[in-house]
């Protein structure tokens, strides 16, 4: 009766432990002003008149050291909330050492310095009407807008009744639902509002999160400016390099995905600006190429999705004209997909299955393109609409396509063709009967949501395995998904408020989530049911994309800065403990 037993091995390096310095290059070390030495602290370099940024976080020992550098000057500065920043400038040489230690000074105002999550968490929840009135901020003024852009300025009444009529009249459609809920509850928001960011003392409690510790500090993180692709000489100020700056607002949404191609460059969509279709950015100068395939009036096409196929290609959804369309680097040619009029059109995601054919979620529910024959297919969702956006593959090469504002998922079957799809339980506890019955009243959008619904927004599915994992943007949960018995577990983030919203998994079959609200990248190990969160280096990323690359050894974490107009690239130092994949032997 001893059946099968699996035995669990950790494939990957031991705990980590306190690494010597090199010998060479960009080191030091970081303490308090009371000689204490200090984890967890982001020290960046930048060269003079460069567009690259990078940064790596201070060990248990207050060290930190740096990769490589190119030789030249460079600006070197050391961040964490609650310090003011110290900096510096080096010249750095090849072959030598270069050392640079920090002193930080503790401030009494650090409030500007918080990320979205940690402006969220101050809000305050003593009383139960306090706790409704922070989820009703979370699910009607944060779809868009980070929470610390929101709360950053303080107004009184009056102004914050103006700041109310501007979005219900100038960034709402008559009878839609955000309109509706905005509404509906107003003259709460304006009475919440004024109580905590108003000119009286507030009840706000800023207290910002842990620094990284122990294996989240084992990352270097290197930032890519991108510019507007109809003007090569934008530079994005403030660009969240200065924390006490504050969340930066203006022109961060020059680019939406980005992916890595086999040819060592990243692709990036831009669905903004009129003189690009397509991005090529190159991670060892910095150098960003603009590609543009023009639609019948002459301006760029405008994509969203992308992804990199085996042969190198690189596909996105062409959002002007509801197609899909293929970028091949080595010529720097597109090539068109035409679809019959009257049929559905692409939007959100881009996925491929293990045949070659080319996913996309749509306004009927999901499209799927056979390049071999250019010929198209068509999925209709089970409920129409529902503000249909991300879209995964299964290992059984089934389509998963999320339904934002239905908190659904409809799944096509890559066999048979078949649509089903999987209902997401409403969140009830807590939710008044009121509340309830504004949501049934007004129902949900992508960026607007009454206070019981999950939001799943984009998702991931495991290509060795039997799960699709699903970002849950209003729950603030990781969702698991078997896509054989559509079981569903869902895994509460560190945040609530953190706002996750893309999903990859590694050929580790970890799972890694961005934070749109929470500028962290966060790893959840299916074996150990753990999160990890990893920090960036700048503020208000607002990451609407994830991708991994998995020809690097650890995988190599892709980020799309849509609030900043750079991409991010996470890099792991050693295999940590936990990242190993739980090889299994049988007996």
């Amino acid at each position: 009766m001893f059946g099968l037993l699996v035995a669990m091995l950790w494939v990957g390096l031991p705990a980590l432990q306190a690494a010597a310095l090199p010998s060479t290059g960009l080191m030091g070390t970081v303490k308090s002003s009371d000689g204490k030495l200090m984890e967890g602290v982001a020290v960046s370099a930048r060269a003079n008149s460069q567009t690259i940024t990078t940064s790596v976080f201070t060990d248990q020992d207050g060290q930190y050291y740096f990769p490589a550098l190119s030789d030249g000057r460079y600006k070197v500065w050391a961040q964490a909330v609650g310090f003011e920043a110290a900096r510096g400038e080096v010249a750095i040489s090849s072959g030598k050492k270069i050392p640079q230690n920090f002193t930080l000074r503790p401030m009494t105002d650090f409030h500007m310095q918080l990320s979205g999550t940690e402006w969220a968490e101050s809000l305050p929840g003593d009383t139960p009407e306090d706790r409704r009135m922070k989820e009703i901020v979370h699910n009607n003024c944060t779809g868009c807008h980070l929470t610390g852009f929101v709360l950053a300025k303080r107004f009184d009444a009056a102004g914050w009744g103006v700041i109310m009529n501007t979005m219900i009249e100038k960034q709402t459609l008559p009878d839609s639902p955000n309109r509706k809920l905005l509404q509906a509850y107003k003259e709460d928001l304006i009475a919440y509002l004024t109580k905590v960011r108003g000119p009286g003392p507030s009840p706000m409690k800023f207290k910002p999160f842990p620094r990284a510790t122990g294996e989240a500090t084992q990352i270097v993180v290197t930032e890519y400016d991108i510019p507007r692709g109809d003007n090569p000489n934008f530079v994005m100020l403030p660009n969240g390099s200065d924390w006490s700056e504050g969340i930066a607002s203006g022109d961060g949404g020059v680019l939406h995905d980005a992916v890595p191609g086999k040819d060592g460059n990243v692709y990036f969509s831009d669905n903004t600006y009129p003189e690009r279709t397509i991005g090529r950015l190159d991670p060892r100068t910095g150098r960003v190429t603009s590609f543009k395939l023009e639609d019948k009036d002459g301006l760029a096409s405008r994509t969203h999705g992308a992804i990199a196929d085996p042969k190198g290609n690189i596909w996105f959804n062409n959002g002007t004209d509801g197609t899909i369309i293929r970028f091949d680097p080595a010529t720097e040619k597109f090539q068109r997909y035409p679809k019959a009029e009257g049929t559905g059109k692409t939007s959100g995601h881009i996925e491929l299955d293990s045949k070659g054919n080319v996913w996309t979620s749509a306004n009927v529910g999901a499209i799927k393109l056979n390049p071999a024959t250019g010929e198209y297919t068509d999925y209709k969702s089970i409920t129409p609409g529902g503000g249909i956006y991300g879209i995964g593959m299964d290992s059984e090469d089934n389509a998963w396509i999320a339904q934002l504002s239905a908190d659904r998922l409809m799944v096509a079957n890559g066999r048979t063709g078949e649509v089903s799809e999987v209902v997401l339980d409403p969140l009830l506890e807590g939710v008044s009967e009121k509340d309830q019955e504004i949501g049934k009243r007004t129902g949900a959008i992508n960026n607007a949501a009454p206070l019981y619904h999950k939001g799943p927004r984009r998702l991931g599915g495991d290509p060795k395995g039997d799960s699709v994992w699903v970002a849950e943007f209003w729950a603030g949960r990781l969702a698991k998904i078997n896509n054989r018995t559509k079981k569903i577990t869902e895994y509460p983030l560190p945040s609530k408020y953190s706002h996750p919203y893309d999903v990859v998994v590694d050929r580790n079959q970890m799972v890694w989530i961005d934070l749109m609200n929470g500028d962290r990248v966060v790893k959840f190990n299916p074996f150990t049911e753990k999160f990890t969160e990893y920090p960036l280096a700048s503020l208000g990323t607002e990451a609407r994309h994830i991708s991994v690359d998995d020809s690097t050894n650890p995988p190599t974490i892709w980020l799309a800065y849509s609030g900043l107009a750079r991409i991010g690239r996470v890099q792991f130092r050693s295999n940590p403990a936990g990242q190993g994949r739980l090889a299994a032997t049988t007996k």
